[in-house]
């Protein structure tokens, strides 16, 4: 694995971090009230975007470990 790759792995997972951070707080306000096909679309998102951030860390975990400070460093920064 070469040092672009493991940067695009990290950046993957960072992405989706923050995404699913923030579609987690646009549910959240919702105050469980789950009517109209706005909340619909938001939950169809989520389901997208914890996909992508599961694959990311699936990634994630297979870096080798000369790039897991790069990792770190990019996870403390979300």
């Amino acid at each position: 694995m070469n040092v672009q790759m493991a940067i695009q792995i990290i950046i993957n997972y960072t992405e989706s971090a923050k995404a699913l951070r923030e579609n987690t707080a646009a549910v959240m306000s919702y105050n469980g009230s789950i009517q109209g096909t706005d909340f619909e679309t938001l939950w169809h998102e989520r389901e997208m975007i914890y996909h992508r951030w599961q694959n990311a860390a699936a990634s994630l975990r297979e870096l080798p470990t000369e790039y897991m400070s790069l990792a770190v460093r990019a996870i403390d920064e979300i």
